[in-house]
């Protein structure tokens, strides 16, 4: 009994020991890549923030231009910066996943860097960038005296975190099965870049559409976590339709399906050229 026992307890800390090296490669792989993203433009670290910055700028510029209709709830600057951090968070991790093993392939020569590690890296630096955006923002209406407040920060972790697996899972699965069906590459670039965009609440609240008009636009996950983050900031902003355990499913779902396809397929990737 106390054998067996020992020999679970070894197989345990295995486990624990692999889970651990791999945690401090898929960093190490991340903070690599930062740096070499900063050292590529000419602003350094801060190229690497100015895209989604500068795109919510712009958004917001043209959004005061047309005169579009805003809501009260919210700063207006917060609330065209939620949808900006998190739809741009979702298709550069969903992008790079796409992308981001036949680039890699040199590393794959190591045997302790995997296909996956690469992956988790880049969501990794997505969520970090985006999330600095969002504090940066965030500071910054403070600083101006504007309103601005956080109701329920757990949320806003937990919502980050499900568009990081939702972002991950899409990515790899369409990865994966883009290797064997071409198109789905093609679908799936097309429907992150294009589609999305228009879906996801970036220029209006749920709220301010017509009962009738809600289906079309919340069956996407994406839209579900730009109002729940902007919920989190003001809890009395409504959100019908918006639903926390929708976007866990999703989630959920898309990560778990995207694991399985990459486990059953990780040759396949090895061997691309």
């Amino acid at each position: 009994m106390s054998s067996a026992m020992s020999r679970v307890g070894l197989r345990l800390r295995e486990g624990l020991d692999r889970v651990l090296l791999q945690t401090r490669i898929v960093l190490a792989l991340s903070d690599a890549e930062f740096v070499l993203r900063s050292e590529k433009g000419s602003f350094g670290v801060w190229g690497v923030l100015f895209e989604p910055f500068a795109l919510m700028m712009t958004l917001l510029a043209l959004r005061i231009l047309v005169r579009l209709k805003s809501t009260d709830l919210l700063n207006p600057v917060i609330w065209l910066a939620c949808g900006i951090a998190m739809l741009y968070m979702f298709r550069k991790i969903g992008i790079k996943a796409l992308t981001g093993v036949s680039k890699k392939q040199k590393l794959f020569f190591y045997r302790r860097i995997r296909p996956l590690d690469t992956l988790l890296a880049s969501a990794l630096i997505e969520a970090r960038i985006h999330g600095s955006i969002l504090v940066f923002v965030f500071l910054g209406v403070s600083f101006w005296n504007w309103t601005f407040q956080i109701d329920d920060p757990a949320m806003i972790l937990i919502d980050f975190m499900l568009t990081v697996s939702l972002g991950l899972g899409v990515g790899v699965s369409a990865l994966v099965v883009g290797h064997r069906l071409p198109i789905v590459k093609t679908l799936t670039k097309f429907g992150i870049n294009r589609v999305l965009l228009w879906t996801s609440g970036i220029f209006y609240a749920t709220y301010t559409l017509p009962g009738p008009m809600r289906p079309y636009v919340t069956w996407n996950p994406l839209l579900h976590s730009v109002e729940l983050l902007r919920h989190s900031l003001n809890t009395a902003y409504p959100i019908p339709g918006i639903s926390l355990q929708y976007l866990m499913v999703c989630s959920f779902l898309s990560c778990g399906f995207g694991l399985l396809f990459y486990f059953l397929n990780e040759a396949l990737l090895l061997s691309d050229d």
